[in-house]
């Protein structure tokens, strides 16, 4: 959790994630470099298509889309509603009354510590919101406190 202002709980995609995920990134391009390089072994030429195409995809999505989804990915729960915040070139925000929302799935990963590649899912009725790369501490405390809301208010109807 980054901050609670007011009773409402702000939460941010994990860091972690991000270092993974820039890991793998790093290995697919590691291998496509040795693919490159190869193929350049092989037929002895290489054109300036694969080198450029293999910059600017490294550029683009280091640089730009990564960090972006990053900082842009966030999530606010508070006892009255869910707002998510998501997008890398357009901007989406998903917005869920509480009293909407009916059930609560928290998904961890065995090595969802280390990796903070987590998610938790959100069913509402009709829709569903699924918000990804949060660290399990993040799962748990959204879980507990979403699922305490949807207890409360079973138990609210069941003694009217």
């Amino acid at each position: 959790m980054i901050s609670e202002i007011n009773g409402v709980r702000n939460y941010k995609a994990s860091r972690r994630a991000m270092s993974v995920l820039y890991s793998v990134f790093a290995g697919i391009f590691l291998l496509w470099t040795i693919a490159i390089v190869v193929s350049y072994v092989s037929y002895g030429q290489i054109t300036i298509t694969d080198i450029s195409t293999e910059v600017l995809f490294l550029a683009l999505f280091s640089v730009g889309i990564l960090p972006k989804f990053f900082r842009r990915n966030h999530l606010s729960v508070s006892e009255h509603d869910i707002v998510c915040v998501k997008g890398v070139i357009t901007d989406r925000k998903v917005y869920l009354p509480m009293d909407a929302v009916k059930s609560v799935t928290m998904i961890l990963t065995p090595l969802g510590d280390m990796t903070g590649i987590n998610a938790i899912v959100f069913n509402a009725l009709g829709s569903r919101l699924t918000v990804l790369f949060l660290d399990r501490a993040d799962c748990i405390d959204i879980y507990s406190f979403v699922n305490g809301i949807i207890m409360a208010r079973g138990s609210e109807n069941l003694q009217d």
